[in-house]
């Protein structure tokens, strides 16, 4: 919609029932989503909407046309590589620079930000912090893997939230996946603690939903990794510090760990909960997934 009240058809919104206001609103929202979409960069649930979308909308499917066949000229460009010279001077710049977080808030693309000119300038300066990050992160990951803290191994059935937490993914593995009517959102929305999805290269997350773990409320995020399931169980921080077997372990800064037959299970404390991590793999294999996505 335009700053004069016109629509991207030309139409004055005034002139739309609520009905048909509100059908635009949600296009003109889901549009700007088109570049991200286009680059695999959106999460499921958001992608699973547009994916709706588009069959419903010519324009959006045009928009799409134009931004894929931007991604498949952009990726068959030469790669050119940075010079040694400016490889140092960027990680001598980083290393001076202070340390800066920077909280950016979502808002609406311009259209001159989806222009091929601008999408190949940002390209390019994408590839030149790739380089310096990736120089950083070779530098300092053996320094990294000594800092990890090791996991502490606990018997399953000495702690009832551990086996709780078991029986649920069995369950679950046993069974389909609920589909998409819980989003991330409403799950949000439905539990008094804080619920963050792990974020990394090598997992996609495939469903959400809320469950019960012997009484107490929990979220649980399905992913997949390495096509098998994984599955992130978050309950708040006073029910995972319950068991004084628990409070030991992570006053001393370490992740517990379980392992019964074919599955294994990582539990930690988050900022304001509790999570585990559990799937058909060891608990050194679920803490080194888990701290590449932390590190994201």
């Amino acid at each position: 919609m335009t700053r004069d009240g016109r629509t991207a058809t030309g139409r004055d919104s005034r002139d739309l029932s609520p009905g048909q206001a509100t059908r635009e609103e949600r296009h003109q929202l889901l549009a700007t989503l088109l570049g991200a979409y286009a680059d695999g960069e959106l999460p499921s649930e958001t992608a699973s909407q547009i994916d709706a979308h588009l069959l419903g909308c010519t324009r959006c499917r045009h928009e799409l046309e134009v931004q894929s066949a931007l991604r498949h000229a952009l990726d068959s460009m030469p790669r050119v590589r940075a010079s040694n010279a400016l490889r140092e001077r960027v990680i001598a710049l980083i290393a001076a620079a202070p340390h800066v977080v920077v909280t950016a808030a979502p808002s609406r693309v311009p259209s001159a930000m989806r222009s091929p000119r601008t999408r190949v300038a940002l390209t390019a300066l994408t590839v030149c912090v790739v380089v310096a990050v990736a120089l950083i992160w070779q530098r300092d990951a053996a320094k990294g893997a000594a800092a990890s803290a090791p996991t502490t191994m606990v018997s399953l059935p000495s702690v009832d939230l551990f086996s709780a937490v078991l029986v649920d993914y069995r369950r679950v593995t046993s069974t389909d996946l609920p589909g998409r009517a819980r989003d991330l959102a409403s799950v949000r929305a439905a539990l008094p603690f804080p619920v963050e999805p792990l974020t990394s290269a090598q997992l996609r997350l495939l469903a959400v939903w809320t469950t019960d773990l012997r009484g107490e409320p929990a979220a649980v995020l399905a992913y997949r990794w390495r096509d098998q399931l994984v599955v992130q169980y978050v309950v708040s921080e006073q029910v995972l510090f319950r068991p004084s077997e628990v409070r030991r372990v992570f006053a001393a800064g370490h992740p517990l760990g379980a392992v019964d037959g074919a599955q294994g299970l990582l539990a930690w404390p988050a900022r304001e909960s509790g999570e585990f991590l559990i799937g058909e793999a060891t608990p050194s294999q679920l803490a080194s997934l888990r701290e590449r996505a932390s590190r994201r």
